[in-house]
């Protein structure tokens, strides 16, 4: 293949797609084709490049070494595709693209910050650009900025103490409230007195990127159990068995037939978690994301 084509770029972009889904029958939802179409176009695309890209069959799908290669320069290409589009975009003032966003998960109960809101009016002024949205932790979405693969990240990120030293801008934009609880079958449940000594008596379950906080207040040494995610936390503690901080409003959203209980500490063993939105430095000149940050601006102006 000598010269690529837009069918070369749909077809690579499919062949991506079948990769990041692990085989075709799992691209299926993502294409939303059938498998049987997912098939032909990439036995096409091999046919253009001249060699085979993957083997597929009841020993499951595996890339071979030259589809490996491809894949990764795949990955640059699509990167470079995306800059392309948002000069363009900048030049002719036409949002268009796409708009990489990454969160940490249970945000959409936050009173304080409304991001489906935010969501819903920049699709409707942006109808061209395609959002790309995804769930990590605030390290990986911190280097995903930083390297250009995400346009945005939102989450309670620890502000470097020099900002100018860094290749990352970040605008603060709420701060959201954490306290501590168990739920029915815990000892504790159920009590209208409990005291630190009572903590540190009982297995802690502390989110990885906010490890330091719960374990400083909590004064555990050690937690019984680390997670990534908010949903697995509140997992462990819904089994009976941990106790740990969540977000007030997450736990009223999960907190179904008064199964989840606040722990009575007082206020000041509770603790407010800053969130950021991060972009590169110099990105808000671009078009897509200036509109982005807008709707976030309109949003505030409404709510105040």
């Amino acid at each position: 293949m000598h010269r690529l084509t837009d069918i070369d770029l749909k077809l690579l972009r499919v062949f991506t797609t079948i990769v990041e889904s692990g085989g075709l029958a799992a691209a299926q939802v993502a294409l939303n084709l059938s498998q049987s179409t997912i098939s032909t176009q990439l036995a096409e695309l091999e046919k253009r490049l001249g060699f085979r890209l993957c083997r597929r069959g009841r020993a499951g799908f595996a890339l071979t070494a030259a589809g490996e290669k491809l894949y990764a320069a795949s990955g640059d290409l699509f990167s470079a595709v995306d800059r392309f589009q948002k000069v363009t975009a900048d030049v002719s003032g036409e949002m268009k693209g796409a708009l990489k966003i990454g969160t940490v998960d249970a945000m959409l109960s936050n009173p304080d910050f409304d991001f489906p809101a935010i969501l819903g009016a920049f699709a409707a002024r942006a109808p061209s650009v395609v959002l790309e949205l995804s769930i990590d932790s605030p390290d990986a979405m911190a280097r995903a900025v930083a390297d250009g693969s995400r346009d945005i990240a939102i989450g309670p990120f620890v502000k470097p103490a020099r900002e100018a030293s860094t290749a990352v801008t970040y605008l603060p934009l709420y701060r959201e409230r954490q306290a501590m609880f168990c739920a029915d079958g815990h000892p504790l449940f159920g009590r209208r007195k409990v005291g630190l000594a009572d903590i540190r008596q009982h297995p802690f379950v502390a989110r990885r990127y906010l490890h330091r906080f719960d374990l400083e207040i909590v004064g555990h040494l050690k937690a019984g159990a680390v997670v990534e995610q908010m949903e697995a936390q509140a997992a462990l503690i819904l089994s009976g068995r941990f106790i740990g901080f969540l977000p007030i409003h997450y736990a009223g959203l999960i907190g179904w037939q008064r199964r989840l209980q606040k722990l009575p500490l007082g206020p000041e063993n509770e603790y407010e978690s800053p969130f950021f939105l991060l972009h590169k430095k110099g990105a808000e000149d671009n078009v897509v994301l200036r509109s982005f940050l807008n709707r976030i601006h309109d949003l505030r102006k409404k709510a105040s």
